[in-house]
Formats: structure tokens, sequence, C-alpha cells
């Protein structure tokens, strides 16, 4: 993939200070949100998730509902349904974790994680519960008063065998085929499948733990089958802290052939789970990070990306990206060398720097006001959602949101018309004397009088394409 740097300053940017609009992704910002899975229904998304509760020094999982959106463009989302973990009146605490939906013969399905409360589970453990509908957001009903399975039906890796509980049957993910036959396929450190009974809601046969052939690792957790142009795809999370990978096959039975691996690990969050959709003749990759203010590991955040397939039928890399599907990445020129743009590092380090392609992620900005006002801009390293461009007493540096106002206006700058008559330059929000600037390779903060200075206080952004 090559990179264009249009030289001109970008509408786009004006349209993101002005709007004082947050990052584009997280694409649920409201609260806290994991374990995505996604359909589509009469021309409308809806988006389930798991809802974070964890406290921000949290050590487990909070989960005690799972929220519905819907959204016709995947830009706008609206909160539709909060359903509570306590529609299975056998599971217990809070443990509404991952779950998937699917519609079929005009009802709704869903398939979830619970932790289950048997006297005859002799390890006891997370399982999976079914509920169903008539509608994709509201009735939900306990479809069997009982798990789909008890845990002792499945073999626990054996480091789960210590504990109290074992946690192999979850991630539920359901898969109809062109045939009509359905399939659910769960499963932590192992891998099963089963076929569903006609009902949706019984499984109809053994229960078949999969293997995945030749992979350079271990599966984890978060199955997901998917069939594209007579292939099927089955994504996973694999190892830990977890990458998502892809295997392929020609059933929907396998056997799977290991593929590679689509999305790094993520940075502040261990887990990582994924959902796929085809929505309007496009396919996007849902997954969740730690990219909200005060996010973690058990405050986890979910994000959109485009997925791309190469001519051969395979998966391109994706990269977690702040802009998302919605934004262009910008990137910005210096006025006073045009041959340097600015760069971010993987620490907190910022940098005047020559492109280099094999380095473009670094030089690509997502531009977003973190403070509503007039012409607000915050700059947000597009590969590192949740860290910003900020003036930490004096000293420009890429720091994470902490949550609190102090930062967010640290992390926001007021744009104006280029000092040196061209592009913009930027100034602090609550110190309209101290400018963006240039000093060699560095950026600084400073007070711009001589005509080179003003110069040096002068950027261009433009979208890369």
């Amino acid at each position: 993939m090559s990179i264009c740097f249009k030289r001109t300053l970008s509408a786009a940017l004006i349209g993101l200070a002005s709007a004082g609009a947050l990052a584009d992704n997280p694409t649920i910002t409201e609260r806290f949100s994991a374990d995505p899975a996604a359909i589509v229904h009469d021309g409308k998304v809806y988006l389930y998730v798991g809802h974070d509760e964890a406290a921000e020094d949290g050590d487990f999982f909070v989960l005690r509902e799972w929220n519905i959106y819907s959204s016709t463009d995947l830009e706008n989302w609206t909160l539709e349904g909060e359903v509570p973990r306590t529609i299975f009146e056998w599971a217990e605490a809070d443990s509404a974790w991952a779950s998937q939906a699917v519609e079929h013969d005009g009802k709704f399905y869903w398939y979830t994680t619970v932790r289950g409360v048997d006297p005859e589970d002799e390890l006891g453990g997370y399982t999976l519960g079914v509920a169903v509908s008539d509608d994709p957001v509201t009735g939900w009903k306990d479809a069997l008063g009982k798990p789909m399975l008890n845990p002792n039906e499945t073999d626990p890796a054996p480091h789960m065998i210590e504990h109290s509980h074992s946690w192999d049957d979850i991630d539920p993910s359901v898969f109809i085929d062109d045939d009509g036959e359905a399939y659910l396929y769960w499963g932590n450190s192992h891998l099963y499948y089963a076929k569903l009974a006609d009902n949706m809601i019984e499984f109809d046969g053994e229960i078949h733990k999969v293997e995945i052939q030749n992979m350079p690792g271990t599966f984890t957790e978060a199955p997901w089958v998917h069939e594209k142009n007579g292939t099927y795809y089955l994504t996973f999370a694999m190892n830990y802290p977890e990458e998502l990978a892809y295997a392929t096959s020609d059933s929907p039975t396998g056997p799977w052939e290991f593929q590679a691996v689509i999305m790094d690990t993520l940075e502040d969050s261990g887990t990582s789970h994924q959902a796929i959709l085809e929505f309007e003749g496009d396919d996007y990759f849902i997954y969740h990070t730690a990219a909200l203010p005060t996010g973690g590991n058990f405050r986890r955040s979910v994000s959109i990306e485009h997925l791309n397939y190469n001519p051969d039928g395979s998966i391109q890399k994706i990269t977690p990206t702040a802009s998302g599907i919605t934004h262009a990445a910008q990137a910005l020129q210096s006025a006073a060398d045009m041959d340097e743009y600015l760069r971010y590092g993987d620490d907190a380090s910022v940098s005047l720097e020559e492109l280099n392609a094999d380095d473009r992620w670094n030089f690509q900005w997502h531009l977003a006001a973190l403070v509503e006002g007039d012409n607000t801009v915050s700059f947000q390293p597009e590969t590192r959602m949740g860290y910003y461009l900020s003036n930490q007493d004096g000293e420009l540096s890429i720091e994470r949101h902490d949550g609190t106002d102090a930062f967010a206006r640290s992390a926001t700058f007021t744009q104006v018309d280029g000092l040196a008559g061209q592009g913009s330059s930027y100034r602090l929000l609550d110190d309209s004397s101290v400018y963006l600037m240039t000093h060699g390779d560095s950026l600084t903060l400073g007070k711009p009088g001589t005509t080179a200075e003003r110069k040096a206080a002068s950027f261009m952004a433009m979208p890369v394409e």
C-alpha cells in the first residue's frame, strides 16, 4: 500500500475541529462495551455487546447486562435495549459475557455466555444460554429454562481443573449455511461445535472438538464463522495477550486450515473479540479495544474497521485505527521544512521526520476535539486510540487520556489560519499566545514572533489515501 498526501488544507480537518466530535473509534463512547456481535434486519444493523462495569481499579470482568444498539449508517448508534443477565434465572453472578444473535424463520435467537448454577455440575462454570424473541431488541425470554449444555459434557483444559469452575464453554457463535443448516461454535482453550436442531435451541447430534491445522500458537476463544464466495472463514482469538487470526475450510464443519493473523495484540487490552458484518455491499470488522478514557482489560470499547479481501480470498491484515470507517487520517506537514512531517512513536515521543513508507502509520493522525469550542482540535495518533498529543507542564508528549477535564484541556488546541500565510496554526486552548512549533526535528511550544518562527508554527494537514 502506498501513501499519497494531497498538498492542500483538508476541508475535513476544518469540519472536524468545528464539530468538536469525539474520535470515530471507539464507535460506542457513552459507556464501556465488549464482545461485539451484529446482525442486519430490515435495513438496520443491530449491535449486541456486553456492558463492562468493572471499577477503574477492578481486577475481573463485571458484566451485569447486554446492551443492544442500532444504526442505519454504522456511524450514529442508538442504545435501544438493556437486557439483564437475570433473564436466565438459573445463572449467577455478573456474567453477561460474549453472545451472538441470529434471525431464523421470523424469530430471533440469542446465544449467550453466563455462569451456571447446577448442583449436579461437579466442576461448575460458565456455560451457554439461549433466549428467543419475535423482535431483535425486546421480548427476550429464556428458551430452555436451563443451560444448553452442562460443562461436564466438554473437556476443560488442564489449567481450569485446579479452579473452582471451568470456562471452556464460552463465546457462542452461530452460523446458518445456505442450505438452512445451523451450527453453534464456542470455546476457550478448546474449540467446539455442534449442529443445531430445527428448533434452534437444542443440539442435533454430538459435540465435536475442533483442531485447527498448522496453527502456530494456541486457540484461545472468540470463534466466529462466516462464508464468502464459497469459502468458509473461522476467525478467532489465539495466544495471550490475544491476537486475532483466521482459518479457512470448504465446509462449516471443517477441517480448518490456519491462514494468518489478521489483527495484532491490542494496546492496554489482553483480550480481543471480533464480529464480521456485511452491510450494504461492504464488509466490516467489529472488535473491542481499551481506548476510552480509564479503559483497560475490564473496561473495553467497541470499534469498527473495514474488512478487505485479496483477489485470492485471503483477508488483509487489519490495523486498529482512531479514524475508523468514517473519516480519513491526516498527515501534518511542516511549513518550515516541506520535507518533514509530524511523527509519533510507540512511546511518548513526537518528532519531525521525512516520510517513510515502511513506517507510514506513525505519520497518520486522527483530528477531533476533546473540548468543544470554536475551531478546537485534538491530535490522536491513528494507531494508538486513547492517546493524545498533550501539553505536560510545558512539554509536548503522547499521553493516555485519564478521563479528567484537565487532561482534555491539555490535549485541545485552537486552530487558526497559518501564521505564515499558509496552512493552519494551533495554539493552546488555555493560552492563546503559545503555539505548536517546530524546532529542528522536535515539536515544541513557543510564542512565535519572527517570520521564521511564524513559519515554524504553521502546518499543512492533508488526508492520507
